[in-house]
Order: C-alpha cells, then sequence, then structure tokens
C-alpha cells in the first residue's frame, strides 16, 4: 500500500530532491508558497517551499524499492525510526493539498494569522526581529508589536515579510 513519507533535502536542494526523485519514477510532492521578493528595487513573485528542506515521497515500501532515494541527488534522508521510514498520515496530506490553491501553490499572507500569533519578520531594516501580530492594517500591511530597547512598539510591515514562530 503506498504511503506518503517525508524526505529531508540538503539546504536548498528541494526542486533538486524532487527533479531527480520523479526521473527516478517516484511520486513526489513539494508544497511551495508565493511570496514577495525584493531585490534591486524591484519586486518579484517566487515560489518557495512551504516547508523548507522537506518534501513528501509516496511509497509501497513492502514492493518498490524505496533505498534509491537515499542515494537521490539533493536528498539528505528519510525521517524515520530504527524501524524504517515513518508514514505521514494521508488526513495530514489531504489537509494540505486541500488548502493549496487551483495550480496547487500555496498563498499565505496576513490572513493566515491572528492577534497574539508570535511572528519573525523576514526583511528590511527589522529583518530576523520577533514579535506579537496585532492585526492586518489594509491589504498589504500588517501590524505587529514589538519590544525594542526595552518597551512595547507598534510598527507596520508588509504582510509578505513576516512568518509565524
Amino acid at each position: 500500500m503506498k504511503r506518503w513519507y517525508v524526505v529531508h533535502t540538503q539546504a536548498q536542494g528541494e526542486s533538486r530532491a524532487l527533479f531527480n526523485l520523479g526521473r527516478q519514477g517516484f511520486e513526489a510532492w513539494l508544497p511551495r508558497v508565493r511570496r514577495q521578493r525584493r531585490h534591486a528595487r524591484r519586486v518579484d513573485t517566487v515560489l518557495r517551499p512551504l516547508f523548507p528542506r522537506y518534501l513528501f515521497v509516496r511509497v509501497d515500501l513492502e514492493t518498490e524499492p524505496w533505498r534509491p532515494i537515499l542515494s537521490t541527488f539533493g536528498v539528505s534522508h528519510v525521517i524515520g525510526g530504527d524501524e524504517g521510514p515513518s508514514p505521514v498520515p494521508d488526513a495530514v496530506i489531504d489537509a494540505l493539498a486541500s488548502r493549496a490553491g487551483p495550480d496547487g501553490h500555496f498563498e499565505l499572507g496576513a490572513e493566515s494569522f491572528q492577534s497574539g500569533d508570535k511572528v519573525r519578520i523576514l526583511e528590511g531594516p527589522l529583518a530576523e526581529f520577533e514579535g506579537i501580530f496585532q492585526a492586518a492594517s489594509d491589504d498589504e500591511r500588517v501590524m505587529i508589536l514589538l519590544r525594542l530597547m526595552g518597551r512595547e512598539v507598534r510598527v507596520t510591515v508588509r504582510g509578505n515579510d513576516i512568518e509565524a514562530v
């Protein structure tokens, strides 16, 4: 019976592992999210892994040779224990797939956060600061409560520049 398993990839190797697993005939899935990236005064939309350094592969351990996964370019190892790879419940994969858009990619933004959630700022002058999500101020910006210089300060940043902690 085919089950889903989690593959841990090398750093920045998700796409490489996905390509090489597919080339070997394995069914693999790399959930991706659209992110806006600022570079050289331009804003681009890029696809990034939803779970950096992880992807899913579907295989039947009883009837299919699965060990070639371990030597695939881009793959570090398969998540599991002493008994071998640990399967991911189908309900988890189904829940993830149902939240993906029609093209299979995820749209994450401020609407996925609730007031009081811990977040980290990804880009800008406050990059790597952690704070508390307060509210969305408009369709592109959010308010975050940061602890700076011994007091709490409310700052406004782009919604695409935060992630959950």
